[in-house]
């Protein structure tokens, strides 16, 4: 059987603290144990430690193994030191006087890092005001830019009613001008479709009748013109054919006349022959 020395849990949630117990390493860490030693609040500042110390160097005169926890918590007391000494075989009085000169070192430790967590402190103060400095510097202008702007305020606060009571006044004269409008609109709508309806054929109407009256007697009389010019114009030209026939009836003789030579030089045996020939079929 191992025996071990743990920390056994004990608390609710978020606010657990543990007693120190040796136990079988096969027990689970709340079951069973064997013994009670001590126990360890780590809610508290600084964190609260008891051990019985005689029992504790029995179990590891023994062979009882502590966790690492316990490890911790036991050299912070001095035990782990004592036990070191004892298995060397030193004398009770160098354990003592080393076990002294261990506390005079733990004493000084614990002034060191209260030193160091006071200048610490002091540093976080420092930048604090610094900080509340600085914010204090940045409002007092604004404070000044908000006592100046309160009048400028107050005079358009002063300004808003009247400019109301002038828009309010422009408005209805506004209205006003509207439904009159509106009314004379309605008006000459009226008399119009009155006009409209006594009258059974407007002006322009009768004045495009007029005109179409007047057109139509003009139109037949180009039409007449029209036809006259044609017959005129197929009359000369039938004329003109007819004397241009007769001219050429007269042209024929004189051109052959004159397309005969002059000297039977000039006649070819050939022309000559046909000429023959001509003359014989006519005889």
């Amino acid at each position: 059987m191992a025996v071990r020395l743990r920390l056994r849990r004990f608390g609710r949630k978020k606010r657990a603290f543990y007693r120190i117990v040796a136990s079988d390493s096969r027990f689970p860490r709340d079951g069973r144990f064997i013994e009670e030693i001590g126990y360890y609040n780590p809610l508290t500042d600084p964190a609260t430690v008891k051990v019985d110390e005689e029992r504790v160097l029995y179990w590891l005169k023994v062979g009882a193994e502590p966790s690492k926890t316990v490890k911790n918590i036991l050299s912070r007391q001095g035990i782990i030191l004592k036990f070191d000494m004892q298995k060397r075989g030193l004398s009770e009085d160098k354990i003592t006087e080393e076990l002294r000169k261990w506390e005079v070192l733990q004493l000084e430790r614990a002034r060191r890092l209260e030193a160091q967590k006071s200048q610490a402190e002091k540093e976080r103060k420092m930048k604090a005001e610094k900080v509340a400095e600085e914010v204090k510097a940045q409002e007092a202008p604004a404070d000044v830019e908000v006592t100046k702007e309160a009048p400028a305020k107050e005079e358009q606060v002063q300004a808003e009613p009247v400019q109301a009571e002038t828009e309010a006044e422009i408005a209805a004269e506004e209205i006003e001008t509207t439904e009159q409008t509106e009314l004379t609109e309605k008006e000459t709508e009226s008399t119009e479709q009155e006009l409209t309806e006594a009258s059974p054929q407007p002006e322009e109407e009768i004045i495009s009748e007029t005109a179409d009256k007047e057109k139509k007697p003009k139109s037949a009389a180009r039409e007449k013109k029209a036809k006259l010019a044609r017959e005129e114009q197929t009359e000369e030209h039938k004329k003109s054919e007819q004397k241009e026939e007769e001219n050429q009836k007269v042209e024929t003789p004189e051109k052959i006349e004159r397309e005969k030579p002059e000297n039977d030089d000039d006649v070819t045996e050939g022309e000559k022959s046909e000429e023959k020939k001509t003359e014989k079929s006519k005889e």
